[in-house]
């Protein structure tokens, strides 16, 4: 498990070594919608996928599992008992953590089922 850090800006990019390929992960807080969604890009800087809401508790990239996706898949996890998607503030406030599971790691929690 790899913890990405999220910054407080409304807009980042994240440079990334995910199973060790590079990749750039794009975060941007939705102010309309009020809510954080991502994209992922590969090192090349070309869009792989985009407009991922960044729900916690979920696998964000399982639904996209093409050839030039990362082996693992990136996760936010809530770090109280606070329900509903990050806020704002809540990367900055160490409420919700960005992390990135290795493809070993998604196939021992496969494997476990």
């Amino acid at each position: 498990m790899i913890v990405l850090p999220v910054a407080d800006f409304n807009s980042q990019s994240l440079e990334c070594v995910l199973d060790d390929e590079l990749f750039y992960l794009i975060i941007d807080w939705n102010d309309e919608g009020e809510y954080w969604e991502m994209g992922l890009r590969n090192s090349a800087f070309i869009t792989l996928v985009d407009g991922i809401c960044m729900a916690p508790n979920y696998l964000l990239l399982n639904r996209f599992k093409y050839s030039d996706m990362p082996i693992g898949d990136l996760q936010v996890l809530c770090n109280s008992d606070r329900n509903g998607p990050p806020p704002r503030d809540g990367f900055a406030t160490k409420a919700y953590q960005l992390i990135y599971l290795t493809g070993e790691e998604i196939l021992a929690i496969k494997n476990a089922f």
